[in-house]
């Protein structure tokens, strides 16, 4: 099926739960801290929607279109890091 952005095999997001917790990106190779903007983007990465949609639903208000181009940046990072992957 075409399907959505999603999480790469064996990748997934620790959130932490705990207040104060960083959230952080756990992969093979380890684990990565998060800030808020990358958390909110993997989380989208469900399966559910393509890049386009992910886009859509973050990149909002007056910055919108900054919010778009720097969406579409971590996408190609994380993409290109092996933490997701695109039908």
């Amino acid at each position: 099926g075409r399907g959505g952005v999603r999480l790469a095999p064996g990748v997934r997001l620790d959130g932490g739960g705990k207040k104060g917790d960083v959230p952080v990106l756990v992969c093979p190779n380890g684990k990565v801290q998060l800030n808020g903007s990358a958390l909110a983007i993997l989380l989208l990465c469900d399966g559910s929607r393509n890049r386009d949609a992910i886009v859509a639903e973050l990149a909002t208000g007056p910055r919108r279109h900054t919010l778009a181009a720097d969406i579409v940046a971590f996408l190609d990072v994380a993409r290109a890091r092996g933490w997701i992957i695109e039908p």
